[in-house]
């Protein structure tokens, strides 16, 4: 049995959190899939806190969080935990190799434990690593990168987005933790220029695809049930999707319901051009829930609040049907299905955005970080992509879309082709890198890795 470990910091958060964000199970469902295709006798684990029904269904084992050996308030627990964690791996090294003595006692407990079973670690970021979360978090991250190398064991960086790097911290541990790893596997190629930029060498960086590309959609009668379900003629066309986040809000970026939606006024012109010229129906889509803490079920969560607010600002009820804001909440492959009926989508959100892409829907991206640029240059959709902060670039882009929407869908469609493979070079990778001998997976020869970039050119 091949142990593979699922590690990284979208591992923080109580049971189910991770699941609320529909980006985020777009990529976790094809890469467990796709995983069990290319290895079949792996064992997956990981220490995101998913919930049992999740686990089940998909066929992966959640790691409890060791139980903390400090009170809550003290903030720099985990970074002191990872330097104990890190002292005990040194010592071992040190008493093993010098000794002659094998005291598995310094490698008790959960974590170590975990991290010295595995036969390859998956390093999973996407693109919280090194910008997007407490720096005492990403300096813990680190040593446990550390640590695990220590131990020998592989580590592969697996379909991330890391950046950007605009700080001498962010660079200095970006640099200690990406060339000490084996494989850097990016899912858009803009980061891998990024992480060149900053001196990443030892590391062979090789571009790929996101997962989230090989997710399968419900079928067409299920989409139908959930058009009859929210009142949507899907006869009634064109239909243009739209999702916003809070991040999208540029004057207060948060992933919770922004203080103010003042920022809003950049995106209503945009929803009125749709209805008022183009004659379009829009369905207004969010993408991230929250669980209801009683039940654990999804419920209505910022998302939704921004894009009632939206609706309300637009003046939507005078629109008589013709904008809709999607009121149920619905698993990622649902929503998957809903996007792909549009005939042009506009996100605010990277993975809800790739939903459409990646069923050739032309797709405006509203980018709140440099992911989105990656992923529309991934596709050759470059000029598709703006933060929407200038409302005429916006619209003028939102036109040229729409204009050209035939001609983009033939694009994606061939590209797509291409793409689609990138996204299992990802798992082609990490299939081969657990077929090699153990002194090869800790030193990928550079013959078989110059073969990986070649593969993502």
């Amino acid at each position: 049995m091949t142990k593979i470990f699922i590690h990284g910091l979208t591992a923080l958060g109580k049971i189910g959190v991770y699941e609320r964000q529909l980006g985020n199970v777009a990529i976790l469902i094809p890469t467990i899939k796709m995983l069990k295709k290319y290895i079949p006798d792996a064992d997956i684990s990981t220490t995101i806190q998913l919930t049992d029904k999740f686990c089940i269904t998909h066929g992966i084992n959640r790691i409890s969080y060791p139980k903390r050996p400090f009170p809550r308030f003290i903030v720099l627990q985990p970074l002191l935990i990872s330097l104990f964690d890190l002292f005990r791996v040194i010592l071992w090294r040190f008493i093993r190799n010098f000794l002659h003595l094998k005291l598995k006692i310094l490698l008790s407990g959960k974590k170590l434990e975990i991290f010295s079973n595995s036969d390859v670690i998956l390093d999973f970021n996407g693109d919280i690593f090194p910008s997007d979360t407490h720096p005492i978090r990403v300096l813990s991250h680190a040593l446990e990168i550390l640590t695990i190398r220590l131990l020998k064991i592989p580590v592969i960086e697996f379909a991330s987005s890391p950046g950007p790097f605009n700080t001498r911290f962010k660079k200095f541990i970006s640099k200690l933790v990406f060339n000490s790893i084996n494989i850097i596997i990016n899912r858009e190629p803009l980061s891998s220029e990024l992480l060149k930029q900053i001196g990443i060498e030892k590391t062979p960086i090789i571009n790929a695809a996101c997962p989230a590309f090989l997710l399968e959609s419900v079928s067409k009668e299920r989409v139908k049930e959930i058009f009859l379900h929210e009142g949507i003629n899907e006869k009634c066309r064109p239909l243009i999707g739209m999702t916003l986040a809070g991040y999208n809000l540029y004057s207060y970026r948060t992933w919770d319901i922004p203080p103010s939606f003042k920022d809003l006024s950049s995106y209503v012109p945009i929803v009125k051009y749709l209805l008022d010229d183009s004659k379009a129906n829009v369905i207004l889509i969010p993408h991230v829930y929250r669980t209801n803490p009683w039940t654990g079920e999804h419920i209505h969560g910022p998302d939704y609040v921004i894009l009632q607010r939206l609706y309300q600002e637009v003046g939507g009820d005078k629109y008589k049907g013709r904008l809709k804001l999607i009121e149920g909440v619905y698993s990622t492959t649902e929503i998957k299905g809903v996007i792909g009926q549009c005939d042009m989508f506009i996100s605010g959100r990277l993975h809800a955005g790739i939903a459409a892409l990646s069923q050739a829907v032309p797709t405006v991206l509203l980018a709140y970080g440099h992911k989105h640029y990656g992923i529309a240059r991934l596709l050759n959709q470059e000029k598709y992509v703006c933060d929407g902060k200038d409302v005429e670039v916006t619209i003028s882009i939102v036109k040229d879309a729409w204009k050209n929407r035939e001609k983009i869908k033939r694009e994606l469609k061939e590209r797509l082709v291409r793409v689609k493979e990138l996204s299992e070079l990802n798992f082609k990778i990490v299939k081969e890198v657990i077929e090699l001998n153990k002194e090869e997976r800790n030193n990928i020869p550079k013959e078989k890795s110059d073969i990986w970039i070649k593969m993502g050119e």
